[in-house]
């Protein structure tokens, strides 16, 4: 009996080790205003917890995807919440940068940022796995436990929005820094 418990902690830990950075990565995404690294250590405490349902997932990739969506939302929603009934302030605890990124690279996150926030949840979910992480759609759909077609369907009209969203920052910043577009986007 505890020879099956260290195994899968084992296997916990290797999905960890192989998944971990891409999923902080999508979480930080999914819920920006929150600490990826708590929601990521979340996960994982599921998965733990979880281990039949990790053990009988198809792709356990798809299956650590579908935990962390569903925690992102569920914390956004609490956080939204506790806002709205000013139980506490959420701290807005931001990305720490590396120095090398370039004022352009911080400035295209911002944007990208921006138009993710303007994403219904949905959208956003497919948008982030698929265009940011590069999950492909069955995977994606196994995750949301949506059908495929819908994760496309969600996907063209997210591409759709977010392209519009950015066009409009671009704009709104050439018309407030009396630059042109094409001097505002290099």
């Amino acid at each position: 009996m505890a020879r099956a418990s260290t195994t899968t902690v084992e296997e916990v830990q290797r999905l960890y080790l192989a998944h971990g950075a891409n999923l902080r990565q999508t979480l930080a995404r999914l819920a920006p205003e929150l600490d990826a690294d708590d929601l990521l250590q979340e996960v994982f405490l599921v998965a733990l917890s979880k281990t039949d349902d990790l053990d009988g997932a198809d792709s356990p990739h798809a299956w650590l995807y579908g935990v962390a969506v569903r925690l992102a939302h569920t914390r956004r929603r609490a956080a939204r919440l506790r806002r709205f009934f000013s139980l506490g302030e959420t701290e807005n605890t931001s990305v720490v940068d590396a120095p090398s990124r370039t004022v352009e690279q911080r400035d295209a996150q911002k944007r990208v940022s921006r138009a993710l926030e303007s994403l219904s949840q949905a959208k956003r979910e497919v948008f982030v796995l698929f265009e940011l992480q590069g999950l492909p759609g069955e995977a994606i759909a196994a995750a949301l436990s949506i059908p495929l077609k819908t994760v496309w369907t969600r996907l063209f009209h997210a591409r759709k929005e977010v392209a519009a969203s950015l066009e409009r920052q671009l704009l709104i910043e050439s018309r407030t820094s009396g630059l042109t577009r094409d001097e505002v986007e290099p």
